[in-house]
């Protein structure tokens, strides 16, 4: 499962859901063709698209 924003109402999987700007929980094979490059029907949520922090130590 991944986190998506859908931005086009629509039958995901025979799931509806509607756009708007809440992140909502969606298998990651029926998500996948339709996030960029292949669709702009859903994106990821901006915590997901960031590269994951590196800890750098001070000293």
């Amino acid at each position: 499962m991944m986190k998506v924003i859908v931005n086009t109402s629509g039958f995901y999987a025979g799931t509806w859901h509607a756009a708007g700007p809440k992140a909502v929980e969606m298998a990651e094979a029926v998500a996948r063709p339709f996030l960029p490059p292949y669709g702009d029907q859903l994106s990821l949520p901006k915590a997901e698209r960031a590269a994951p922090a590196t800890d750098k130590k001070a000293g």
